[in-house]
């Protein structure tokens, strides 16, 4: 059976909207599937040790990826969800697509397999989704698609200093009324309750079962 693997650089200790996106997009094609949440594993980014991972063609860094490596290189497709930090993909995401560079050798052993992109951002203004296909383009994959969520949640709404900050997200947008703003669940919004974000989910599953499809 044809097999999905995901990993999200979703918030830490959360289901966060990043978490569920991967996994429904994965869901929608009707495939096994593996979900792997990147912010509760421990490793760092490349170490540039090219002379190690370039004759096996996979990275050879003994950390929490290594069991990841051969099933990234084995998986008929990749699904990768990211929030937006300073108006660009985490910091996790861009660690975890640089440690791909083992397999950008020789063969390019990920060169024209099925991606899914998605993102979750604060605010509408930001350049995550270039740069997210950008950070891959050395590893000639296929991006099919990039799925996109405005939350309009800022950290201050998790931070509790809302009420005296003034260089955060909460003052940002609303000015002096952050002060008074009171932090309820409703002003935590999920994706699942936006009518164009869950179209554009189904939409991008039904890509990645069709490019998965077209392998068999």
């Amino acid at each position: 059976m044809m097999k999905i693997i995901g990993f999200s650089a979703g918030v830490i200790g959360h289901n966060s909207n990043v978490d569920r996106m991967v996994k429904a997009i994965m869901e929608e094609t009707g495939h096994e599937t593996e979900f792997v949440k990147l912010t509760e594993l421990d490793f760092s980014a490349c170490k540039g040790c090219v002379q190690l991972c370039a004759t096996p063609e996979v990275c050879r860094l003994e950390d929490a990826l290594l069991p990841y490596y051969q099933k990234v290189k084995e998986a008929d497709a990749i699904v990768l969800g990211s929030p937006v930090h300073f108006n660009t993909i985490s910091a996790t995401m861009l660690a975890f697509i640089s440690r791909l560079w083992g397999f950008r050798h020789v063969n390019f052993s990920l060169k024209e397999k099925p991606f899914i992109l998605a993102v979750s951002s604060g605010h509408e203004s930001h350049n995550a989704p270039d740069d997210f296909r950008k950070a891959l383009e050395p590893f000639k994959v296929k991006v099919l698609d990039s799925v996109q969520f405005c939350s309009k949640i800022p950290p201050c709404f998790k931070c509790g200093r809302h009420t005296e900050c003034r260089i955060g997200g909460a003052y940002h947008w609303l000015g002096p009324k952050a002060r008074d703003l009171k932090i309820i669940p409703e002003l935590f919004q999920k994706w699942e309750n936006s009518s164009e974000t869950v179209a554009h989910i189904k939409e991008a599953g039904a890509k990645l079962k069709d490019a998965i499809s077209s392998l068999s």
